[in-house]
């Protein structure tokens, strides 16, 4: 549901109208079920379905192909691990310049006495801080009044379709920047203990698991990790180079001769269509602690409280909640100036509505003080 608490609102829900709540406000969108129908749209500003054209429109299910989408088991997982962060992380971020610290304390190192002394006397404990790496990313589009007047298209099917592109668009982005956060806080140390599951790429930073043992590499990924002391539920995010080997493992269960479906218990695995590592073509994955890696999702406070000054350059401020269920929160904003649209299918005194939907998003993997360590670990087929 898109809202704006204060003076207007739209909604999008099925069965509602994206509408104005102003009393005498209509809006040109008119109702805009859930259960739209999608066209496929191959030139700007809708020209290729004018109306001069006697165009008709494609069915749902053939313009799937044209809008096809990524799979995104990172953004996922990441933001139903927020959750698991700091209870009150959603208040600390009250400005978009205002950095976030998160503090930790630190683990201590074993002492080496054996004795006990008279006067005895120890060091203090020590603490850590922890930037969240916040960023911004916006997908803008704009509308006329009436470009739908002369065309196969109605104005409430574009402006869904601007909304969901946006979206989508936005949750596309999210995911690649999410694997790349992972790819830069792996674990980088130089030769940590593998407990005989692979061996250590100090180069890459990987641990290799041999080609040979591809049936085992889940079981063996849950060794590697109990012996850097993680031993709860796993979370894996694999490639498609990897993928088929550990679906085709979860299906060898007990009515085959070698049952190797067990080593999947405690890990919670979900593919990925992006390449984890190039230096890896027979396949990698990312394996952490079950609720490791986490987004956080952050909307502007004049956004959340909502600001409809109406049909003018100042505009409304208000906030979209993702209509596809992911939970995601965008901020939304939009003004409106007249202008000649003319030559992109509207008309020469026509009205101008500019929206922007934007998303805030907070990555985060628990600090670790030792320099170079991380509870996030890539690991490969080997030769």
């Amino acid at each position: 549901m898109y809202h704006n608490t204060a003076g207007g609102c739209l909604f999008f829900s099925k069965g509602m109208s994206p509408q104005s709540t102003r009393s005498g406000t209509p809006n040109i969108y008119g109702r805009c079920p859930v259960s739209f129908s999608i066209f496929l749209l191959k030139m700007a500003n809708y020209a290729s379905s004018l109306l001069t054209n006697a165009q008709t429109t494609l069915a749902t299910k053939y313009n799937e192909a044209e809008l096809r989408r990524k799979e995104r088991p990172v953004l996922t997982m990441a933001l139903n691990n927020a959750q698991y962060t700091l209870p009150d992380w959603e208040s600390l971020k009250t400005a978009e310049s205002r950095v976030v610290e998160v503090k930790y304390l630190k683990q201590r190192a074993p002492g080496s006495g054996t004795a006990k002394v008279a006067l005895h006397t120890g060091t203090k404990g020590d603490s850590g801080t922890l930037n969240l790496a916040y960023q911004c990313l916006t997908e803008t589009f704009y509308m006329s009044r009436k470009q739908a007047q002369n065309n196969a298209v109605g104005a409430k099917i574009m402006f869904q379709h601007e909304i969901e592109q946006a979206v989508d668009n936005l949750k596309d982005r999210m995911e690649t920047l999410g694997l790349a956060y992972l790819a830069a806080h792996t674990c980088q140390l130089t030769s940590p203990a593998t407990s005989g599951a692979g061996t250590w790429n100090s180069t890459n930073h990987a641990l290799e698991i041999p080609a040979a043992k591809l049936d085992y590499f889940t079981q063996l990924s849950k060794t590697f990790m109990r012996g850097r002391l993680y031993r709860g539920d796993l979370d894996m995010i694999p490639d498609l180079q990897l993928w088929p080997s550990l679906e085709r493992t979860m299906w060898q269960g007990a009515g085959n001769s070698t049952n190797l479906a067990p080593q999947m218990q405690g890990v919670r695995m979900a593919a990925t269509s992006e390449v984890i590592s190039a230096s890896y073509t027979d396949g990698a994955a990312f394996i952490m602690p079950a609720g490791t890696f986490k987004a956080l999702n952050w909307n502007d406070p004049l956004n959340k409280e909502g600001m409809d000054a109406g049909d003018n350059e100042v505009g409304m401020f208000g906030t979209l909640l993702d209509p596809f269920g992911s939970g995601f929160v965008f901020d939304v904003s939009k003004y409106s100036k007249r202008g000649d649209e003319s030559a992109n299918g509207g008309g020469v005194q026509d009205v101008l509505d500019q929206w922007e939907i934007s998303a805030w998003v907070g990555w985060g993997v628990p600090p670790l003080s030792a320099a170079s360590d991380s509870p996030v670990h890539l690991i490969s087929v080997g030769a």
